[in-house]
């Protein structure tokens, strides 16, 4: 018997060898949203994770780039997938939402074993440039409230909707979500399905009740969904309706100077919530966030002690 002509062994060779190769792009995808599914993640975030990766494929191959995995480095994240997302005229958050969505992506198949080189292990998001945060005054919330007519379902409905977004900061995903059985009426809470699965309760008040009992009884019973806010066939509300519907309230309310959209109810809420006195905890706890970095930059920026102390450090008020 012979005996084994190195008794070096080749790395590289050897992890080369243990590499799964998959067949695709698109089956990879596949291999990675089936991975999540198991994980429990939600519709929203596969659809999230679907729609970003395919995105990305679609984008490199308009581009002519070879789009199997194991060819996609960190130049071709950064060339073909950054600077050109860049070059479109994409959000700053758009690009990093893609980022996201790839980083999980490629560190999944690194995992599993399935390409030899993560291109993430050497690229990060790209720097955000903070944004004013629009919010309504409140003579814009009480305008905006007053255009919907309670004499109607859709009125009292879409009342109800904008009110509920008003009290309890909830995402537009996390309204067109709440169901029947969400609302914990003697408690005066209601179970909103956050991101990733993580679902919360947030309290309401008297006020909020009763118009909650008002839509309720409006509403009445619906034999084919339990969810709460539905349209005049007993359909649920869609996000791009929702979105539709706070549009239409603010042309009405004639709101020209900040962005009618569900996020600006959230943001709206922040602000007089901090304004009112809630800390950074109450705060996260309503809103859903795993970090306290974006409920510091509402205490920040809506906190009345900031304005009050400029009164008294105001250059140009102590300069003459």
């Amino acid at each position: 018997m012979s005996r084994r002509r190195k008794n070096v062994i080749n790395t590289v060779k050897v992890e080369e060898q243990t590499v799964i190769d998959v067949e695709d792009f698109e089956t990879s995808v596949h291999l990675f949203l089936r991975d999540r599914k198991i994980k429990n993640l939600s519709e929203h975030t596969l659809k999230y994770y679907r729609t970003e990766l395919l995105g990305t494929m679609r984008q490199l191959e308009r581009q002519g780039v070879e789009t199997h995995p194991s060819t996609i480095t960190d130049r071709t994240i950064k060339e073909n997938v950054i600077l050109d997302l860049m070059e479109a005229g994409r959000k700053e958050t758009t690009i990093n939402a893609r980022l996201r969505a790839l980083r999980s992506f490629f560190g999944f198949l690194s995992d599993e074993g399935m390409i030899a080189q993560n291109p993430f292990d050497d690229v990060g998001l790209i720097k955000q440039h903070k944004e004013i945060i629009q919010t309504f005054t409140r003579a814009q919330l009480r305008e905006i409230l007053s255009q919907a007519d309670q004499g109607t379902f859709t009125g009292v409905r879409d009342y109800t909707l904008m009110l509920l977004m008003v009290e309890t900061g909830a995402r537009v995903r996390e309204v067109c979500d709440i169901t029947i059985n969400d609302i914990k009426w003697e408690d005066n809470q209601i179970k909103l399905n956050g991101k990733g699965a993580k679902d919360r309760l947030v309290p309401f008040q008297k006020t909020m009740k009763r118009q909650l009992r008002k839509y309720m009884a409006v509403r009445g019973h619906v034999s084919v969904t339990d969810i709460l806010f539905v349209n005049i066939d007993d359909k649920p509300l869609s996000r791009r309706r929702v979105q539709e519907i706070v549009a239409k309230y603010g042309r009405m309310a004639n709101i020209k100077n900040v962005r009618c959209s569900p996020h600006t109810f959230r943001h709206t809420f922040a602000k007089i919530a901090v304004q009112n006195g809630a800390d950074v905890f109450a705060l996260q706890a309503m809103l859903g966030h795993t970090s306290l970095e974006m409920v510091r930059n509402y205490v920040n920026l809506f906190s009345s002690d900031v304005f009050e102390k400029h009164k008294h450090f105001s250059p140009v008020e102590n300069l003459f």
